[in-house]
């Protein structure tokens, strides 16, 4: 606000110049005033706006303090999860390696009792073989006989049919 200059009149200063400053004075005291109580009231509004952002920013801090918190709570349990999971799986692991040498003992087992029961079929189909092929060797012999018998006997019966004819 400018301080306004009068001019001097009769019995002191011109009342004109004075009601209209002390007008003016009076508008923008009253422009002042609602200007003031606008601010008072934009600064009430911020003061509220302020404390709602700030009860926000605490919710908002607590979620971000639950999160962490789930998050942890998540990994440590993941951790767990994934230490019970190798755990499970060495066991499993160390179980089917045990029953796999069992099955191959046992397989290795029956692998030598079935080729020792070929072995002996073997042996024995060897000596049937052997004991055929002296069988036939024996019938050979005996057609062999046969069969001189057999010409000897057509000799004898060619000379009788000579002799009776």
């Amino acid at each position: 606000m400018e301080t306004p200059e009068f001019k001097r009149g009769f019995r002191g200063y011109d009342s004109d110049a004075v009601d209209q400053a002390w007008a003016e004075s009076e508008r923008q005291l009253s422009e002042a005033n609602a200007a003031h109580k606008e601010l008072r009231l934009q600064i009430n509004s911020l003061r509220e706006q302020n404390s709602e952002w700030g009860n926000r920013l605490k919710y908002y801090e607590q979620i971000e303090k639950d999160l962490r918190d789930a998050l942890v709570s998540a990994q440590r349990i993941a951790n767990q999860v994934k230490d019970e999971a190798t755990i499970q799986a060495e066991e499993l692991l160390q179980s089917a390696r045990s029953e796999s040498e069992v099955i191959l003992s046992e397989a290795a087992h029956l692998s030598e009792s079935k080729e020792i029961e070929a072995d002996n079929m073997l042996i024995e189909k060897r000596m049937e073989i052997v004991q055929l092929e002296e069988q036939i060797q024996g019938l050979i012999e005996q057609k062999t006989e046969l069969q001189t018998l057999a010409d000897q006997v057509r000799q004898y019966l060619d000379k009788i049919k000579d002799l009776i004819m």
